[in-house]
């Protein structure tokens, strides 16, 4: 028993300062700095901007560890880097609050600090839009038409008959039976062709092989394609990066929506899955991870706007309704709502923090009947790399 501990403990140590471990440490840490340093550079230009004198620009929440500045604004870093904040002076907006200077906060009309407040999420969408913009112009844009993608093996998926099958990413499969192919879409159809088997030949280097798979009724085998992108020019990169945006932001909204109308809980992931996700963009290389960056900052910057109170939007609603009433809002309402939003927003990261966790419980312990049913009842989509994957372009299937 205590060999097992020991053995278990050691494995976990080596995991932990394993290479794999700390690129994957490193890649969650910069991608979580950059979005949260983007969305308070927001609210600090802004703050430039309409003349408003910044106290504190921190990244960071908690004990103090580095600070800097010699002039009216002091920078900070502090120990817990899960956001951040810009403090102006005279932030307090209520009705009883004293104005001392033309440079406070509150001393601006409520335009203006509404516009404050918002820099934050627009400065996420700019960057979310910028790294889009770049993607897309360095990888291109995916070919959707099965007649022009080569049936070149992407992805040998988990739990069908290809998988110990001996085929590798990067094959070519050159025959189906006794019949030779040029695409993917006579793969597709000469396998759904097939009756309980199926022989593909294929080409590795010079090598050519073949391999002999069984067929269920539904005749996957479980090939997803390899993406074949064309170039695209800056126009079109700039419509791309602005529709990606708008996409992920409306899916969001109505996917959310949708589930509460229909009175489900929402699949939301929180920092453990955030991290877990981020940790394996990580790997697979710069475009995915500065794509899945970009979906990050979309999403930080659309919570942002969310009108709860705490948040940047519950801000901008006091000043709509300011602006409606016009007079602000006394400070006991602000008070008392913002306290309903904070246990409002502990209440989903704690419910979030859950979702993960039971996700990672379900997938470590699958049982062998759930295993049963994946391999009877396989997916029909192919594991195209979703940060990629244009939001228009529908996903191919996986080989029949």
């Amino acid at each position: 028993m205590i060999i097992n501990f020991l053995n278990a403990l050691w494995a976990k140590i080596l995991w932990l300062v394993s290479p794999d471990t700390l690129l994957s440490a490193l890649g969650i840490a910069f991608a979580l700095a950059l979005v949260i340093f983007i969305h308070e550079l927001g609210h600090f230009l802004a703050c430039k901007l309409l003349n408003i004198r910044v106290e504190e620009f921190s990244i960071g929440f908690g004990k103090l560890l580095k600070k800097w500045g010699k002039g009216e604004t002091q920078y900070s870093l502090r120990a817990i880097p899960l956001g951040g904040y810009v403090k102006p002076a005279g932030e307090f907006y209520a009705r009883e609050a004293e104005i001392t200077d033309e440079r406070d906060f509150a001393a601006k009309p409520w335009y203006s600090r509404a516009f404050m407040v918002f820099a934050g999420a627009g400065m996420n969408y700019v960057l979310a839009f910028v790294i889009f913009f770049f993607v897309v112009l360095s990888v291109g844009l995916p070919v959707n038409n099965p007649k022009q993608i080569p049936p070149v093996v992407g992805e040998i998926l988990e739990s069908y008959p290809a998988y110990d099958s001996g085929l590798q990413k990067g094959d070519l499969i050159t025959q189906v039976d006794d019949t030779p192919i040029q695409n993917w879409e006579e793969m597709v159809k000469n396998i759904a062709a097939a009756q309980e088997n199926v022989t593909l030949t294929y080409k590795r280097g010079e090598e050519t092989s073949s391999v002999t798979l069984p067929l269920n009724d539904d005749k996957k085998v479980g090939i997803a394609l390899e993406p074949v992108y064309q170039k695209a020019g800056i126009f079109e990169a700039l419509r791309i990066a602005g529709h990606q945006c708008y996409y992920w932001t409306a899916l969001s909204i109505t996917t959310i929506a949708d589930r509460l109308w229909h009175k489900q809980a929402p699949d939301v992931a929180g920092p453990i899955g955030i991290f877990e996700i981020v940790g394996k963009g990580v790997h697979s290389g710069p475009e995915d991870y500065f794509f899945l960056i970009g979906l990050i900052s979309v999403a930080i910057g659309m919570f942002n706007l969310f009108p709860i109170p705490i948040l940047d939007g519950g801000h901008i609603l006091f000043f709509i309704i300011e602006a409606i009433r016009g007079k602000r809002v006394k400070e006991k309402t602000l008070y008392n709502a913002s306290s309903a939003g904070a246990i409002f927003l502990l209440a989903l990261v704690l419910y979030a923090t859950y979702s993960d966790i039971k996700r990672l419980r379900t997938r470590s312990a699958k049982p062998a009947a759930v295993e049963q049913t994946v391999q009877a009842q396989p997916s029909q989509e192919a594991a195209i790399p979703p940060v990629r994957e244009q939001a228009q372009a529908p996903q191919q299937e996986a080989a029949k």
